[in-house]
């Protein structure tokens, strides 16, 4: 009868339990961490990405030159464009083949001004104008200093004469400048306007 039993469970490949310890194999190389490997990896470019109240943050850590450089930008969305943050400015996005040198901008439904007597103090704070081209300089953005639209909440810009006025909402903007200094942008150079 045993002899039988034993039969059958070879034929069904069943084997009587095994009391030595179950096998383990190894890999046969294990890599070792080595001082350059570690210092490379530290080499690496980090970004992380973050959304708080309609704003996006890009903050990218490079490893080798400990330079950090960072966009905060709320993405062009239903019935507003994009604005973009640097230089202490932000930038109001009407479209690359709009000239918005003619541009005129309103603050919380104040008396309209020409956005070119910000000029100097956009000067002072090396803000580039967006476009390469001598044709449209301006690359269809609009800068306004950000001390101008302390506590603002809506920002109304008329890229030329002929054209509507388009409203920007500047909700979130406050907390989204503050979160992203807390997470290492606190050198107004590092901001970044340029996508990457």
């Amino acid at each position: 009868m045993i002899v039988a039993a034993a039969a059958l469970a070879g034929a069904l490949h069943l084997g009587w339990p095994s009391l030595s310890p179950p096998h383990v194999s190894l890999p046969h190389s294990v890599e070792i961490p080595t001082e350059g490997m570690r210092r490379r990896a530290g080499y690496k470019i980090r970004t992380k990405a973050y959304h708080l109240d309609g704003w996006d943050m890009r903050i990218e850590r490079d490893g080798f030159t400990n330079q950090i450089r960072c966009r905060l930008f709320s993405p062009t969305g239903l019935g507003q464009g994009r604005i973009s943050y640097a230089h202490g400015a932000l930038g109001f996005h009407l479209g690359a083949d709009s000239d918005t040198a003619q541009a005129w901008y309103s603050v919380d439904d104040a008396p309209p001004r020409p956005w070119r007597d910000d000029y100097p103090a956009l000067i002072a704070r090396r803000a580039p104008l967006e476009g390469g081209s001598l044709a449209n300089p301006t690359g269809g953005v609009v800068l306004i200093p950000q001390e101008t639209l302390a506590g603002a909440r809506t920002v109304t810009i008329r890229a030329d004469r002929g054209l509507t006025p388009r409203r920007f909402r500047l909700k979130g903007f406050e907390q989204a400048l503050a979160a992203a200094r807390a997470n290492g942008c606190a050198d107004p150079a590092s901001f970044s306007r340029a996508p990457w």
